[in-house]
């Protein structure tokens, strides 16, 4: 039997017309998977927010995040040698007032009354960064100090969020 001929002894099916049908079925499987990447997906980069802290106060944390991963970069602008260690807390329906006079009763050992997400930044020196990526669910959240150096250089003052080292942001 001849290729492309039917048995029987029907009509040959032409070359031509095989590369149609082939060109029509590969049309007709890309038409079913439009909207389908073929390509691996690409995530979006989490936002970076960028925040320094000088004079016991942060600076550059937005009031509102967007929920999901998101990249803090910390950097400390003192202008003295200190330490500090920025911890995000979960608010819930306290304030950060809530926190600033606990701090200010218990000093250090009010540390252990917040929840902490994210483990703790670690430390940063003066000029020195920290980067920490976090996922953010909806909530109230702080970031605060309990280290208690001193533009001095002492290492015995009050614990930082007692006198105001504290910042909010809400994630909706």
């Amino acid at each position: 039997m001849a290729p492309f001929q039917r048995k029987g002894g029907g009509r040959r099916l032409r070359p031509v017309t095989f590369l149609v049908m082939a060109a029509l079925v590969a049309l007709v499987g890309s038409a079913c998977s439009k909207g389908q990447s073929s390509s691996t997906p690409t995530h979006a980069t989490p936002p970076v927010i960028k925040v320094y802290v000088q004079g016991f106060r942060y600076h550059g944390l937005p009031a509102t995040i967007q929920p999901g991963y998101t990249t803090f970069l910390f950097s400390n602008q003192e202008s003295f040698q200190i330490t500090h260690e920025m911890i995000p807390i979960e608010l819930g329906d306290k304030t950060a007032q809530d926190v600033e006079a606990d701090g200010k009763a218990k000093g250090p050992a009010s540390e252990d009354d917040w929840l902490h997400i994210g483990g703790d930044f670690g430390t940063a020196d003066t000029g020195a960064h920290v980067l920490e990526a976090i996922y953010l669910y909806p909530g109230n959240y702080a970031v605060a100090c309990w280290q208690q150096g001193t533009q001095s250089g002492g290492d015995n003052g009050p614990v930082h969020v007692s006198i105001g080292m504290i910042a909010t942001f809400k994630v909706p």
